[in-house]
């Protein structure tokens, strides 16, 4: 496509003298008057204007002020052709707008030379523009995914010093907030399963909903919604705006960092409260084995002093009947040999019972001290 450019020139001659020397290279508009020309510019822009400065109602210096007033105006190329070569015409032109000053008659060569000047310093220009763009938009992208990252490690800071499911809920709708995105989350761990959003509870729809997404896998679009699955909680974004693709894509990308922390942080809960399950349970044991292990030892003191007393007693008795009996002295020697030793006998069971309570004792001392 050939650029355009608007010849503004009253003389019908020059005008077409013009033209026909640029013709083969440029789309080529004319207007013949300034009026004219600030109407046609003010429908569609040319690439360049070549501006006559002498000109009937209107001059070119006039014209050249009139565009350079509309912003939309202010790169746009602009040469003055004009007869008069002094330098006050040339300042005159330069206070104007004007980009550069030629003088009439000018050549083919010089004007067409001018010409491919102005369009490939305002392509540059404009090019610098485009890039200068870029650079503040991908600038700005790093800033806003920074600050995006930024939230997910703060989450993740706060998230160690929540004790339980509803502590942890609010971490993660409060770093959500962060992105301006409004969200419902729903953790099922082992402890038991809650939802909240960030008015409260979860209505039971809407725990449904978020019961049923929990299967349909990480990611999950669906209407304006997208939801985030992990094992122990699920994640639903409301109200998405996909129309941003690179945001849209920084958004899917930390939320799922902030759902994958917040499971696994769910799982180290869930850990930790196992953990002091059995240990309860486990002191509870302890504690029930010593209290049985002190009965067992104080029944064992009380039988073994209840035997010897027995055997004591036995042995009184049977002094003391010695004189009734009528046995002769062979037969009370038997029976006295008899009864020390069946006391021997009990004796050393009681012994051997110390041992077992000395035992006893070394097993409380090692319970004591857990």
């Amino acid at each position: 496509m050939k650029p355009k450019i608007l010849l503004v020139e009253d003389d019908d001659f020059a005008a077409v003298f013009t033209t026909e020397m640029l013709a083969s290279d440029y789309e080529i508009r004319h207007a013949d008057s300034g009026q004219a020309a600030l109407a046609m510019l003010a429908k569609e822009l040319p690439d360049l204007v070549l501006l006559d400065v002498a000109m009937p109602g209107m001059s070119g210096y006039e014209v050249c002020k009139a565009l350079r007033e509309n912003q939309a105006n202010g790169d746009l190329p602009v040469i003055f052709l004009s007869g008069k070569v002094s330098e006050e015409e040339r300042l005159a032109g330069y206070e104007a707008g004007g980009d550069d000053y030629l003088t009439k008659p000018v050549s083919a060569e010089e004007l067409r030379a001018k010409i491919k000047l102005q369009l490939a310093s305002r392509a540059e220009r404009l090019n610098l523009e485009i890039d200068i763009s870029n650079a503040y938009s991908t600038a700005m992208s790093a800033v806003s995914s920074v600050a995006e990252i930024g939230a997910v490690l703060q989450f993740m800071r706060a998230s160690f010093n929540c004790d339980d499911y509803a502590e942890l809920c609010n971490e993660v709708l409060k770093a959500i907030s962060h992105y301006g995105l409004d969200a419902s989350v729903k953790i099922h761990g082992q402890q038991g399963e809650i939802s909240f959003t960030p008015n409260g509870p979860c209505s039971p729809l809407e725990d449904s909903v978020l019961s049923n997404m929990h299967q349909q896998g990480h990611l999950f679009e669906f209407g304006s919604r997208t939801s985030f699955g992990y094992e122990r909680i699920t994640i639903i974004i409301k109200r998405v705006d996909r129309s941003d693709i690179e945001r849209y894509g920084r958004m899917k990308d930390n939320i799922a960092l902030l759902a994958e922390g917040a499971d696994a942080r769910i799982k180290a809960m869930d850990s930790a409260e196992l953990v002091a399950r059995q240990h309860a349970t486990l002191t509870e044991l302890t504690m029930n084995t010593k209290n049985a292990l002190q009965e067992i030892e104080y029944s064992h003191r009380a039988q073994g002093l209840k035997t010897n007393q027995i055997f004591q007693n036995l042995q009184k008795r049977f002094d003391d009947s010695m004189i009734f009996l009528g046995i002769t002295h062979s037969q009370e020697d038997e029976l006295a040999t008899m009864i020390q030793e069946a006391g021997s006998q009990a004796r050393a069971l009681y012994d051997e019972g110390l041992k077992i309570g000395m035992h006893m004792q070394q097993i409380l001392k090692q319970l004591d001290s857990q």
